[in-house]
């Protein structure tokens, strides 16, 4: 076995993460490409992010919009075991959804004062 200089617990930290990223990873990205969550949730925010737009709702639909490309991974490639289960992302989307709601009538709300 390599012999580390390092702290043990730092390695051992590193060992966790690296289980955690492989857990989180089979339940957002598919096995085509790993970073798949990123780049599709990416698509979705370039048509959010611009001059004008309500960046604290954008930002909030662009989070709620990864909520819904986990459930679509999860349904669309039978995923069993996850990290968080499809009724734990169903209730993440619809927490996102009323802070989205929120976020657009404060927004509203301030341009109507």
């Amino acid at each position: 076995m390599k012999k580390y200089h390092g702290h043990p617990d730092f390695y051992k930290l590193v060992k966790e993460e690296i289980e955690l990223h492989n857990k989180k990873n089979y339940q957002y990205a598919n096995t085509k490409d790993p970073l798949g969550n990123f780049k599709r949730t990416a698509r979705l925010a370039d048509k959010l992010i611009k001059d004008g737009i309500n960046k604290p709702l954008a930002v909030a639909m662009i989070l709620m919009s990864k909520q819904i490309d986990a459930v679509y991974d999860i349904v669309g490639e039978s995923k069993k075991n996850t990290i968080e289960g499809l009724e734990d992302k169903f209730r993440d989307i619809s927490v996102y959804s009323k802070l989205c709601i929120i976020l657009n009538k404060e927004k509203n709300d301030t341009i109507s004062e």
